[in-house]
């Protein structure tokens, strides 16, 4: 799953990667987790990445980080930046819980889309009337 996320979330399009792995591999049980039983463990892990790849991306950005001064300032320095690495990790959550939340929505989509073809299918076959004879 882990692996299949992390593809996924380096796709240009992941929407469309995950529709073709379904679509290619639908039968195979490796990949069972794109749909049923296992679906809300899969978007929570993909949020978890996704969230993962975005606090590398902005400890990328900041460079040195911490190894700005040694001064007396130090222990005012640490107990900000404790603070706001505390604000941070709510933060996370709460782009894990958006993340989330936008996969869910999409799934219903998806869903609403499918039935909506089988529905329109469904309408479209001739219907048998023993009238007709």
């Amino acid at each position: 799953m882990r692996r299949t996320a992390t593809h996924l979330l380096s796709s240009p399009n992941p929407a469309q990667l995950e529709m073709r792995i379904l679509a290619n591999h639908g039968a195979d049980k490796r990949f069972a987790f794109l749909k049923g039983r296992w679906s809300h463990a899969w978007l929570i892990l993909k949020a978890k990445i996704r969230a993962e790849r975005e606090k590398k991306e902005q400890q990328k950005k900041s460079g040195l980080g911490m190894l700005a001064s040694y001064d007396s300032e130090l222990d005012e320095d640490d107990r900000v930046s404790s603070e706001i690495g505390e604000n941070g990790v709510e933060q996370d959550d709460a782009k894990v819980d958006k993340a989330v939340d936008e996969t869910k929505k999409e799934l219903r989509r998806q869903k609403a889309k499918e039935w909506a073809e089988k529905r329109r299918a469904q309408t479209n076959k001739p219907k048998y009337n023993e009238n007709s004879k």
